[in-house]
């Protein structure tokens, strides 16, 4: 049977089979007790080392297989291991002194004697119904057989493999980043969630460090080429005297690769004495433009009233608010009345006519009314006159508002212009 070394980082998929160290905590059993790993009860001797195999190599879905456990050490008089396993079912084997805690959960039963410095379990596992992969996680002791914890040694390691197909690597992926820890592979028939393609992430846990990450001046390595903030090009750096990581426009100035201490590489604070003042700050209600958009307090002070009546408050202190006075309600297109309605009075506009946002203009401007030119509404007959909406000729309407939109009022200020252009129209012969 051919065993490889837990130390290999990865096995050929052929075997479909992964090997490696790891970091996780998981409940060992001590005397029948949950603990977290085995390296706070066994202490004082060398960490064994753990080769985990299986056989057949390439189980079908549903296929029972032999789990091989192998612990070595130069301590190692005897042995104990807890295993536990995500999918499937675990069965013990006669004469392995080894027990169920539940059909995911195999436990030592008693500590088992080693043959040349080797402690060798095996287990029976169930592949579940359907192909897919499954990780083991194994967590052994490897004793000086002197019946006490002084002097064994303790260490874990995980297997993955494929079961009904031939199965492709993954990495676990924590951050998102599309490049997996290549300490954590995993085999299966296709990607888990959480897991990538690629393993050659430096840092797991950042998304903005990975290979093809633009190299930041930061004093960590960001594209995972070994190198910390190399081919940085010589930029000018703005003096930042509130330390916000901002520089100001006005300050003093440096070319250098990495903003010396008290320099920023952005120039875009508008308040170089304050920390709180940046472009990337939250706004708050302060009378402050903390946010350095222009603005101040933009969408943080309280906001009462409905229509006409809306307001903003002109202070930041809750309840501070008043609402404008509600106004008789007109044909304009606005909710005059402050009741959430928009020239709903019967009538306002005039027979048969709304406003062209009662009549589903929806922008709230004065349009031409149901009865409008274009509108398809029928022209009064006997009567060029304006009519009650103020249409002028046409039956309906509330184009004009006859409250104070009339256009006769234009005329003061258009006869001048017009006296004009008849004057130059003469002049030329277009009018004679």
């Amino acid at each position: 049977m051919r065993r490889t070394s837990l130390h290999s980082p990865v096995l050929p998929v052929g075997l479909a089979l992964l090997t490696t160290l790891a970091a996780s905590q998981a409940h060992a059993r001590r005397n029948g007790t949950a603990v977290d790993g085995c390296n706070g009860c066994h202490t004082g001797g060398a960490a064994p080392s753990i080769t985990i195999d299986v056989s057949p190599k390439t189980p079908a879905a549903g296929e029972t297989v032999t789990l091989q456990v192998a612990i070595a050490g130069t301590n190692a008089s005897v042995g104990g291991l807890y295993v536990r396993t995500g999918a499937g079912r675990l069965a013990t084997i006669d004469g392995q002194g080894t027990k169920l805690v539940d059909e995911r959960q195999l436990v030592h039963d008693a500590p088992k004697r080693a043959s040349g410095g080797v402690v060798r379990f095996d287990a029976r596992w169930t592949a579940p119904p359907s192909p897919g992969g499954v990780v083991f996680e194994v967590w052994a002791v490897a004793g000086n057989g002197d019946n006490g914890s002084r002097g064994d040694g303790a260490s874990s390691a995980t297997a993955a493999f494929a079961y009904g197909c031939a199965g492709e690597t993954y990495y676990l992926d924590r951050d998102g980043d599309g490049h997996g820890d290549p300490g954590v592979p995993r085999v299966d028939c296709s990607q888990p969630p959480d897991h990538a393609v690629l393993g050659d992430d430096c840092d797991d846990y950042s998304v903005n460090v990975h290979p093809g990450q633009a190299e930041a001046c930061n004093g960590r390595d960001d594209n995972c080429n070994g190198e910390v903030d190399e081919n940085l090009e010589v930029t000018r750096q703005y003096e930042d005297a509130d330390g916000d990581g901002y520089g100001s426009f006005f300050g003093a100035t440096v070319m250098a690769k990495c903003p010396p201490e008290g320099y920023a590489p952005s120039s875009n604070d508008c308040n170089d004495r304050a920390p709180t003042v940046h472009p990337d700050a939250p706004e708050t209600c302060n009378l402050i433009d903390d946010d350095c958009d222009e603005r101040i307090d933009e969408g943080m002070r309280e906001v009462c009233g409905v229509g006409m009546c809306a307001r903003e408050a002109t202070t930041c202190s809750p309840g501070s608010c008043t609402p404008g006075e509600p106004t008789a309600e007109t044909c304009n297109g606005l909710d005059d009345d402050c009741d959430g309605q928009i020239d709903e009075d019967p009538g306002i506009c005039g027979p048969g006519g709304s406003s062209s946002a009662s009549s589903g203009g929806g922008s709230g401007s004065v349009g031409a009314g149901a009865g409008g030119p274009g509108a398809g509404g029928p022209a009064s007959s006997g009567s060029s006159a304006p009519d009650e909406g103020g249409g002028g000729g046409q039956s309906g309407g509330c184009a004009i508002d006859p409250q104070g939109g009339s256009p006769w009022r234009l005329v003061p200020l258009l006869a001048p212009l017009a006296f004009l252009a008849l004057r130059r129209m003469r002049r030329t012969g277009t009018v004679r």
